[in-house]
């Protein structure tokens, strides 16, 4: 039988236990959207249909996957940690914003450039939360450390879909919208815990990785 207690006999460092906490908190809140956002676009928006919700994703998913290769290559050849960090924190507060923007989206074409915004926050956010995530695994628990982030964000962001649409039927969009920013915020201030630890401080090689360099 497996004891909770002995999977955590491994301290985790702060910068990835943060980083953990963070992801979990926007993670969380997006998926508070997920269940009630064709709803919303049908109901709320001029000109809403299904197919502006697919043109919405695919806006999210071209302008994220085609960005993100220009700033991870950035990233990479910039010294230091700090260029990683503030550009983390920089994504996260788009990702902040964008739920807040749909306060304020009347029709098709704003809604299109929220879900462009929406793409650029996450490549700026994930590339260095990933990077910055790696150097700080646990070199003896390096699958285990992924699995806790990938778990964290599934039990948040089940309990999130479940709770969604119970939120905007009961209280309305706006007020899940709003919530939704307040996980981003959450998120947001653990990610600014963690300045001390990235300003003028140089990239650690890992070691576990010096097999692959050829």
């Amino acid at each position: 039988m497996i004891k909770i207690k002995a999977l955590f006999k491994e301290k985790i460092h702060v910068v990835a236990r943060n980083l953990i906490l963070s992801n979990i908190f926007a993670s969380t809140g997006w998926a508070f959207i997920n269940p009630v956002f064709a709803i919303y676009v049908v109901d709320k928006i001029k000109g809403g249909n299904i197919q502006v919700v697919g043109i919405c994703y695919f806006i999210y998913w071209i302008t994220k996957g085609i960005l993100q290769l220009f700033v991870s290559d950035y990233l990479d050849r910039v010294e230091g940690e700090a260029d990683d960090y503030f550009t983390l924190i920089l994504g996260q507060f788009l990702d902040l914003i964008v739920p807040l923007a749909f306060l304020l989206v009347k029709n098709t074409g704003e809604l299109y450039l929220v879900f462009f915004i929406y793409g650029i926050a996450d490549s700026l956010y994930v590339p260095p939360w990933n990077s910055i995530f790696t150097r700080y695994l646990n070199i003896k628990r390096i699958s285990f450390e992924w699995a806790l982030n990938s778990t964290g964000v599934n039990l948040g962001s089940a309990l999130a879909i479940l709770m969604g649409s119970s939120l905007a039927l009961i209280f309305g969009f706006p007020l899940t919208f709003i919530f939704v920013a307040l996980c981003q915020a959450i998120s947001f201030i653990i990610l600014l815990s963690l300045k001390k630890y990235f300003i003028s401080k140089k990239k650690p090689y890992l070691d576990y990785y010096i097999p692959l360099k050829s």
